[in-house]
């Protein structure tokens, strides 16, 4: 149970759990005596007892939630009142590796068109998810049909047998052990598919597809009841861990009201007690992707998924030419007259093409979709500083928690260009060479494929040593900075917006409309004016997104320079590897990589040891494509240049 402080004490209780009320005035000075109990507009729910004046609720049920009233009468005659409320959550089970669940078999319906979702947090890479079978009504030692989905060696095992014998398809990469992850399973009579964090998809065609025949048997959650079960599962051991959802053909399971039965040794997820719900606002077991939602009911002037943004409020001043006005809600905005749009009314309609935006350093940002995968990840940025004091330029990370969650940013710190990552593997930050300069073009190209990340500056390779895990993104991709009430890790430094103009931003190979953006997803975010000398002489600078060209010399000269800080530490803050400031030896090369395309089983017959050479690794991406991820200073389609 979770005991909010508010004006009324909130307890919350999961569906299924003995709850103990305690009355709020017990023990209060000179506050003795007969306690009884009432529900406030209701009865008392039907399984309950009072014991020393503790109201026990057996097997709580949803329409128990309510506020409660407790009375206490002294001998004197006098009567003390309280209340408490009390919040009935999901049943969100957490497995240790010994227990099971069984849900209501798979109707008819069901088995001729399969489409289940499951969303889990392992602790351990092998284990059984979920089985079910249909056996022969005549000989029930005979397993006809089956559907088994498990973790083998980190990676997501899906398999079945729909008619044609037994089949299996295998997800590209291991899922991280303690993170959220979502597997969605399909199967029609043309094809298999197995979906896992909705961007590793295996698809397999099906020959033959016969599901109507014998007896539909009980679905197994997490282990089965008996070791025989177990064993037509393929699966050794039960899971471990806590699966936070479960949809069946577009209907969503509660865990709590819909299981037929379950060991008795499954505990309550504790995802409640990580603090992801932000700004005291209280956090809700729910059998949803994560195993919780945010009531910001309890954490004033907070909105979104996590509580985690302040409302934003204005006045006549903020609004410019527009006017403050009150949403149905109650929360504010600015009512903009015609012709303008915009938080602030700060734009012109009649601004169809913008090609560039400007930040003023203190409250600006732009909001972009949470990104699937970081897997396959890229951020290129045309950008502007006017100024070099610590700013961020683009943050994404796990969840909003800024103590425990792993990130991935680009920044100004101390003058120059930082990247930082972290994930369950450890934290990487990576420095510039050369101080950024105010008032002059940068072009910021950021990738990820795999494990490994590249970033280059105005084309130039900024060396990253080591490979560090991915992490499944929680919250929006921010640019240039971020909204009020969002903090983010210490290790990244002041989260100051950008002051300065973005011309450019393209995600992942789609370039991002600057006007759209503006109307839809940013704040005090306005078109971007030419700064001006010395002199007061307005100073355009041109911006150098297509105007890089590659030198003549195929070979570029090495320099030697003060070039990178690199530190790679441990997630409990050990430092395992720290290199300082040295000299190192600088390629300055343009980006000559480029993947070659490839389908199926021929990418791994492409991707042989020795087609990067000596200095880089083949990598398969998405299975539609390699790419040879070159070494420190080498560089080309096979690392041959230095």
């Amino acid at each position: 149970m979770q005991r909010i402080k508010e004006s009324i004490p909130v307890i919350i209780g999961a569906v299924g759990d003995e709850i103990e009320l305690h009355c709020p005035a017990t023990g209060a000075p000179g506050v003795y005596g007969e306690v009884k109990w009432e529900k406030v507009n209701d009865e008392l729910p039907y399984a309950y007892s009072i014991r020393q004046g503790i109201l026990h609720l057996n097997d709580v049920k949803r329409t128990d939630e309510g506020v409660y009233r407790c009375i206490i009468r002294t001998d004197s005659g006098l009567a003390t009142v309280t209340h408490v409320h009390l919040k009935v959550s999901d049943f969100v089970p957490l497995f240790g590796g010994n227990g099971y669940m069984e849900l209501k078999p798979l109707t008819d319906e069901q088995w001729n068109d399969i489409n289940m979702k499951i969303s889990f947090k392992p602790k351990s890479p092998n284990g059984l998810l979920l089985y079910t079978e249909r056996q022969n009504s005549n000989n029930p030692n005979e397993t006809i049909n089956y559907l088994s989905v498990g973790l083998k060696n980190g990676f997501v095992i899906y398999r079945y047998n729909v008619g044609a014998g037994s089949a299996k398809l295998m997800s590209t990469y291991p899922v991280v052990m303690n993170e959220w992850h979502k597997i969605e399973i399909i199967n029609q009579p043309s094809q298999a598919t197995l979906l896992v964090d909705e961007d590793d998809i295996i698809e397999q065609d099906n020959y033959y597809f016969n599901t109507s025949e014998g007896i539909s048997n009980i679905l197994n959650i997490a282990g089965t009841k008996d070791e025989a079960t177990m064993k037509r599962s393929t699966f050794n051991q039960p899971f471990v861990g806590t699966i936070t959802s479960l949809t069946i053909s577009d209907e969503r399971i509660n865990f709590g009201e819909n299981i037929l039965t379950k060991s008795s040794n499954i505990e309550k997820d504790t995802a409640c007690s990580l603090g992801l719900c932000q700004h005291n606002s209280i956090c809700i077991p729910t059998n949803v992707h994560t195993g919780f939602i945010c009531d910001c009911s309890n954490a004033k002037g907070y909105e979104g998924e996590f509580c985690e943004r302040k409302i934003l409020k204005c006045d006549h001043v903020t609004c410019g030419i527009g006017t403050c006005e009150y949403r149905s809600d109650g929360t504010q905005f600015c009512h903009c007259p015609n012709g303008r749009y915009g938080d602030r009314c700060q734009l012109l309609e009649s601004d169809n093409i913008i090609e560039s935006v400007q930040f003023n350093g203190e409250t600006s940002y732009i909001v972009l979709p949470k990104s699937k995968t970081l897997r396959n990840f890229r951020l290129k940025m045309e950008i502007e500083p006017r100024s070099t004091n610590d700013q961020l330029l683009a943050y994404q990370a796990s969840d909003y928690n800024p103590k425990r969650s792993n990130y991935l940013a680009l920044a100004i710190r101390r003058g120059k260009f930082v990247y930082l990552y972290s994930s369950s593997d450890g934290n990487i930050e990576i420095e510039s060479s050369d101080e950024v300069k105010i008032n002059v073009p940068y072009q910021l190209d950021l990738k990820r494929f795999g494990n490994r990340a590249e970033l280059r500056i105005n084309g130039t390779k900024i060396p990253i040593r080591g490979k560090l895990s991915t992490f499944l993104p929680g919250t929006n991709l921010f640019i240039g900075g971020i909204p009020s009430g969002i903090m983010v890790n210490p290790r990244i430094g002041g989260a100051a917006s950008f002051k300065g103009c973005i011309s450019k931003i393209v995600l992942n190979g789609n370039d991002i409309n600057l006007a759209e953006i503006l109307k839809k997803s940013s704040h005090d975010v306005t078109i971007c004016q030419p700064y001006k000398n010395g002199d007061n002489v307005d100073i355009h600078v041109p911006f150098i997104w297509t105007t890089l060209l590659p030198p003549k010399p195929t070979t570029k000269p090495i320099a030697t320079s003060t070039f990178v800080q690199m530190k790679l530490m441990e997630k409990n803050n050990e430092i395992i590897d720290e290199i300082g400031t040295t000299d190192m030896m600088i390629l300055q090369s343009n980006d000559t990589t480029k993947a070659l395309s490839c389908i199926g089983d021929d990418c791994a017959l492409q991707c042989t040891p020795d087609i990067c050479g000596d200095h880089g690794d083949c990598e398969i991406i998405n299975g539609t494509h390699i790419v040879c991820s070159c070494r420190d200073y080498y560089d080309g389609i096979n690392c041959e240049i230095c």
